[in-house]
């Protein structure tokens, strides 16, 4: 078992615990836990933004706290938070590591070629 499968795995076991997937067995549940998640992943991505100096006049043309420093122990901790939400995401669609794993070679694989091709 590699460390993505385990990842998903482990995922997986919370949300039993939870009782998620007993929870969103009806398409509107499904859907409220949809727009759950996503909304989530906004948010982790806001704390992850906070986490780095994103005010600072250093790294943008307009800052204006040139006080803010990295905090990378939790801006690592709030980037797991988000995939703990995409892992989520992915599991109520039924995308496992596999997919997920052949899913991310093909995007890239298109990301690649858009550069190749003056995208």
């Amino acid at each position: 078992m590699d460390k993505l499968d385990k990842m998903f795995e482990i995922q997986n076991t919370l949300q039993e615990r939870l009782g998620t997937w007993e929870k969103i067995k009806n398409d509107q549940n499904k859907q409220q836990f949809v727009n759950q998640m996503i909304l989530a992943v906004m948010e982790e991505t806001i704390e992850t933004l906070k986490k780095s100096p994103y005010k600072s006049p250093l790294y943008m043309p307009f800052g204006w706290k040139s006080t803010q420093v990295w905090d990378e122990k939790m801006f690592k901790m709030e980037l797991i938070d988000i995939f703990h939400f995409v892992m989520n995401l992915s599991l109520v669609v039924g995308m496992g590591p596999e997919e997920f794993f052949q899913v991310y070679c093909d995007k890239n694989k298109e990301n690649h070629d858009r550069q190749d091709n003056g995208y």
